[in-house]
């Protein structure tokens, strides 16, 4: 490319095209769902211990928790509570959480700015779609190299955001997001511990830090993705196909290939072996003391993926393959109690988890596979009467391909809310604007029921 894609995105954000009303409605139902395990992830013990934890400085962004604080400090416990129990969407553009990101950032600095619900909107549109950009600009390879992506290219994504929401020029854009690619950086070595969801936060943090520098005047580097020492050189072995910048805008990644909307709040290599799970009991009627054995054929990115084969914290059992069809196999799902510290070792999901046995599929790990239907699973179950019964579910429920309505994800916020003690207390139909919604709550008219963290 001529220009240094710090400038293309840059030119992207500052002035971004009007996106088209299917654009609108996947972003209010990104925004919707994000904003629900938000809230619940403030429930999250350890979202509460982190926010403890920090200097209580005082702000107008409010908190998951409870309470307000500054940007920063919200954008770092927002971002771990948007991830804290794995139920945020998930884009294959990249094999990433890009919400979960870039929407505490654009929460965080809203009340700072007084922006409306179009304002919030259209930050969160320009910083997901330049992550994604970024992402098909990579290819999976960076990915299946070590890089978790979330945080390599959501650093990118988010600062776009920031800047958007604070109205940097083109110019101020370009200095923030060249040291964005500078300074990315963050490996999959933090799978099955607290620093995952901590480390999504803390990418949220730095963003507003970036654009902030970059509104001060201050410069970064233009070229910090091409050249011997950019991104791409470091982070990508030289890697890069160009040619994606011309379709920032043009083939919009919220819609194609779209968003998955999780069904469970574990790791999305498990949600189609919890569906394929749940399907076989209903068929065949089993009770789990009847399983003799489970046989879990999956493609590689589920492999590598779901790492903790028996999991002692719930941090690993959302990254566990027989912990999820445990909890399927006993109640058709994972459900929030289940990722409670006391409700990983119970004597049933022991004894069902020893009799999963897991198999990489070639067959299900070929590229044609890996772009249809990259975390399939293919399922046999063996029971004590001889029977046998098996199934293949190559879309889980929610992916882009088997979506989940406005009706179920509504339901879907709402039980995330009642499960944080807020049932009731935003109320949201079919037809309704989220970003109208986030907008009321992160400029509430009324500030006198802001509460501490308690």
């Amino acid at each position: 490319m001529s220009d240094a894609l710090s400038r293309h995105f840059a030119q992207f954000a500052s002035m971004p095209p009007k996106p088209p009303d299917a654009v609108v409605r996947a972003a209010d139902r990104a925004i919707l769902d994000t904003l629900g395990v938000m809230i619940a992830g403030g429930a999250h013990p350890a979202t509460r211990r982190l926010a403890h934890a920090l200097p209580q400085h005082p702000g107008s962004a409010a908190l998951a928790v409870g309470g307000f604080a500054d940007s920063e400090t919200a954008a770092l416990i927002n971002g771990m509570a948007a991830h804290v129990w794995d139920f945020d969407d998930t884009s294959y553009t990249g094999i990433m959480h890009g919400s979960a990101v870039v929407l505490p950032t654009v929460m965080a600095l809203a009340a700072d700015v007084g922006a409306d619900g179009d304002a919030i909107r259209n930050a969160f549109i320009a910083g997901s779609e330049i992550a994604y950009v970024l992402a098909e600009t990579c290819g999976h390879g960076h990915y299946f190299h070590g890089w978790w992506s979330t945080v390599t290219f959501g650093l990118v994504g988010a600062t776009a955001a920031a800047g958007a929401i604070c109205g940097l020029t083109e110019d101020q854009m370009a200095a923030a997001l060249g040291l964005a690619a500078a300074a990315a950086g963050g490996s999959k070595a933090v799978f099955g511990s607290d620093a995952k969801p901590f480390l999504v936060g803390d990418t949220a943090r730095r963003a507003i830090g970036f654009a902030r520098m970059a509104g001060a005047g201050l410069t970064g580097p233009e070229q910090g993705f091409e050249g011997g020492t950019g991104f791409f050189k470091l982070m990508n072995n030289g890697a890069a196909d160009e040619g994606m910048v011309a379709t920032l805008g043009v083939r919009w990644r919220l819609v194609e290939p779209g968003l998955l909307f999780k069904t469970n709040p574990v790791c999305s290599a498990a949600q189609a072996a919890i569906d394929q799970m749940a399907a076989l009991i209903a068929e065949t009627g089993a009770l789990p003391r009847e399983i003799v054995e489970i046989i879990a054929e999956v493609p590689e990115l589920v492999d590598i993926s779901l790492i903790h084969p028996d999991p002692h914290t719930p941090q690993e059992a959302q990254f566990s393959l027989p912990y999820a069809l445990a909890c399927a196999a006993l109640h058709g799902r994972v459900q929030f109690d289940d990722l409670l510290p006391d409700a990983i070792r119970t004597p049933d999901k022991t004894a069902l988890m020893a009799k999963v046995r897991i198999e990489r599929a070639a067959d299900l790990s070929t590229d044609e596979m890996r772009a249809a239907c990259p975390e399939s699973a293919r399922l046999k179950l063996r029971m004590t009467d001889g029977r046998e019964a098996e199934g293949f579910c190559d879309v889980a429920r929610g992916m882009p391909g088997n979506p989940q309505t406005d009706t179920d994800l509504i339901a879907k916020f709402d039980a995330a809310l009642a499960y944080a003690g807020f049932g009731g207390m935003i109320e949201t139909k079919p037809g309704d604007n989220p970003a109208e919604t986030l907008a009321g709550l992160v400029n509430p008219a009324d500030c006198s029921n802001r509460r501490r963290i308690s």
